[in-house]
């Protein structure tokens, strides 16, 4: 069944009265707007919201609060221009309420409280940029007895590592506010994110996540040196990968990719240039996220000996990604999401 509303207030009464599975919303709307109605549905009924926006300044930053507050994913509005922009916002918006119609609600309403709760415990203790707040082994041993023991304590790397990776779609924006802020100022090697969005999505979110951790968080810019304490975040449209000149790690973003694939950036993009720009070196993480992107790429850099964290199913919005990376064995670590960054750390 389906049905509309004429804004926000009339499509909460519509959920109290259809129950619906998925929604689709915008975040401009007359009466009560996106991000009221949207925090009023994950309060009293959580259900996948999908929202609609358009790639404008206000509007990309309302998106980044929307998924703060549990939104499923985002679709981004077609231009106007002519092309192709209504097809890819089809083919998207039926690939996405195909897989919010299978997930969990309470682990939407999860996933939101985990994303506030970042935002406002970072905020009420604010770390200043480039002021290193302990040394990371002091860090570490107060983590020691709490993930010691765990399933998440199962190994080690074998190697030192040179650059950490982490990949995610669906849910990746939350998940990464509560495993970024982990990270120390004096964190001594790079990170690299490849976050499923739309186009022009990825900047408010670097800007978001710089405003919460003691890390430099930013998108990356083509041929860039790779240095540490600094996260590089994908820009939507484009590949990320790693190259190595005169021994210096450098970050290519563009267009080409060695593999065919549907995503831009692709998580197998990235991870298949690790292993070949630093095998043994790379660290590999996979968070919440439909299909299995960076199960190629993740199989690579185990082949060199490299290292792999998955998120553990009970605290994804969607365990697909993750999943296909512990089922095919490659995983070293599966870890909740609160854990995630003192791993990382760990690791390290």
């Amino acid at each position: 069944m389906l049905d509309t509303a004429r804004d926000g207030r009339e499509g909460i009464e519509k959920l109290q009265a259809l129950h619906p599975q998925v929604i689709t919303m915008d975040v401009e709307m007359p009466v009560m707007n996106g991000l009221q109605a949207l925090d009023e549905i994950m309060r009293w009924k959580p259900t996948p919201v999908i929202i609609l926006s358009a790639v404008t300044t206000e509007g990309t930053q309302a998106t980044i609060k929307a998924l703060d507050y549990g939104a499923f994913d985002v679709v981004a509005k077609p231009s106007g221009n002519p092309g192709g922009d209504l097809q890819v916002l089809t083919r998207d918006l039926i690939a996405k309420v195909k897989g919010a119609a299978q997930v969990d609600p309470a682990r939407l309403s999860k996933k939101g409280a985990i994303g506030r709760t970042a935002v406002n415990s970072t905020m009420s203790t604010p770390q200043s940029k480039g002021v290193n707040p302990s040394p990371i082994s002091n860090r570490m041993s107060a983590q020691s007895g709490e993930n010691r023991g765990s399933r998440s304590s199962a190994s080690h790397p074998k190697h030192p590592v040179e650059i950490v990776a982490i990949g995610t779609s669906t849910g990746g924006p939350s998940a990464l506010q509560s495993v970024l802020p982990q990270l120390p100022a004096n964190f001594p090697v790079p990170v690299i994110v490849a976050q499923h969005m739309p186009p022009g999505f990825t900047g408010p979110l670097a800007q978001r996540l710089n405003g919460l951790c003691a890390l430099n968080v930013r998108e990356g810019i083509h041929g860039e040196p790779l240095k540490a304490g600094t996260v590089y975040v994908a820009p939507a449209g484009k590949q990320i990968q790693v190259m190595r000149r005169n021994g210096q790690l450098l970050l290519h973003i563009g267009d080409e990719s060695p593999i065919p694939t549907l995503y831009h950036p692709s998580v197998d993009v990235m991870f298949l240039s690790l292993a070949k720009e630093v095998g043994k070196g790379a660290l590999g993480v996979v968070m919440t996220g439909m299909g299995n992107d960076g199960l190629k790429g993740m199989r690579e850099i185990k082949a060199l000996e490299g290292f792999a964290i998955a998120e553990a199913e009970e605290t994804c919005v969607v365990y697909g990604m993750p999943r296909a990376i512990v089922d095919a064995g490659l995983a070293d670590r599966v870890v909740p999401l609160n854990e995630i960054g003192h791993v990382i750390v760990e690791c390290v």
